[in-house]
């Protein structure tokens, strides 16, 4: 079994519109213009540098999803810039999913800068690929702003996956909460990097990052380095970080009442990433990364 685009059926998606970017890159933008709700796809049979831009006026609500996917099993590098730029009083949810072939490399440097007021929801999910790496920047410009940034890195035999991030809380009295679930397999790489940094000024900031990772197997590796650099005194600012394998007593309880041991980890492993999947609010994009997540694991039992 392997992922990429002939596996996938991406007609679900009739709530919104489906925007085939490749192999143009999106440039879109809108002003007081709310509901807009959207799907691109970085569709490739090519190696590819692409260069995105959306840019929300104040008063929108928007909702994106953004599919990263291969048309092949050759070799591929997808290098993407993506620049996100809100305005005050807005409402975005970005959904960043990347599901390719066993083959496949994917840069991915995105950025957001925030207006006042406005709230935003980035979800990145790296399920499947040689190489996914998602470097992550944003700034807040306005006061009174929020930003939430779930996460779930899958990497399995000879998949590298990496997150880094970098939250600057410019300005005070805004929210910023970073959640990131890695579950390892066979000699798979997981690196989380987070940083975020309060300046001086920015006073009544509140931050939370906490990266949670599982290994499955003794080959299997996880980096974690969450980070806060706060010049500010008047803040509520918090990170962690844990590593461990699966519970053996739930194990042991599944496995006393029938359940194959394959099932009973996967049946954990669900459930530990169920709160990031929870996050997402289109039903169906949830139903669709449901259905690749449930592709991930069926791998193990092959």
């Amino acid at each position: 079994m392997n992922f990429g685009f002939r596996q996938q059926d991406l007609s679900r998606f009739s709530d919104h519109v489906l925007t085939q970017v490749s192999p143009d890159d999106f440039n879109f933008s809108a002003d007081n213009n709310d509901g807009v709700k959207r799907v691109f796809l970085s569709l490739t049979a090519n190696s590819v540098n692409r260069k995105n831009s959306l840019r929300l006026g104040d008063n929108t609500e928007s909702e994106f999803i953004y599919i990263i996917l291969f048309g092949n099993d050759d070799e591929i590098v997808q290098n993407i810039d993506t620049e996100i730029v809100i305005g005050n009083n807005s409402k975005l949810s970005f959904y960043v999913c990347c599901a390719g072939t066993s083959a496949s490399t994917v840069n991915h440097k995105i950025s957001f800068k925030i207006g006042s007021d406005t709230t935003v929801m980035f979800s990145n999910a790296a399920i499947a690929g040689k190489s996914v790496a998602t470097n992550l920047t944003v700034d807040f410009l306005g006061k009174n702003s929020a930003f939430e940034s779930p996460a779930i890195l899958m990497p399995w035999q000879d998949e590298s996956f990496k997150f880094e991030s970098v939250i600057n809380h410019n300005v005070p009295r805004c929210t910023s909460q970073q959640t990131v679930r890695t579950v390892v397999d066979g000699n798979g790489v997981s690196d989380f990097y987070g940083l975020i940094k309060v300046a001086q000024d920015s006073q009544k900031s509140e931050t939370e990052q906490v990266n949670n990772n599982i290994l499955l197997s003794a080959d299997a590796h996880a980096f974690s380095k969450p980070q806060l650099e706060i010049y500010a005194d008047d803040v509520k600012c918090s990170h962690g970080s844990t590593t461990g394998m699966l519970d053996k007593e739930a194990l042991f309880y599944m496995r006393s009442r029938g359940i194959s041991e394959t099932t009973a980890q996967n049946l954990l492993i669900e459930a530990f990433i169920q709160e990031i999947v929870d996050k997402v609010a289109p039903a169906d994009y949830k139903a669709y990364l449901e259905e690749l997540i449930a592709l991930k694991l069926n791998l193990r039992s092959k």
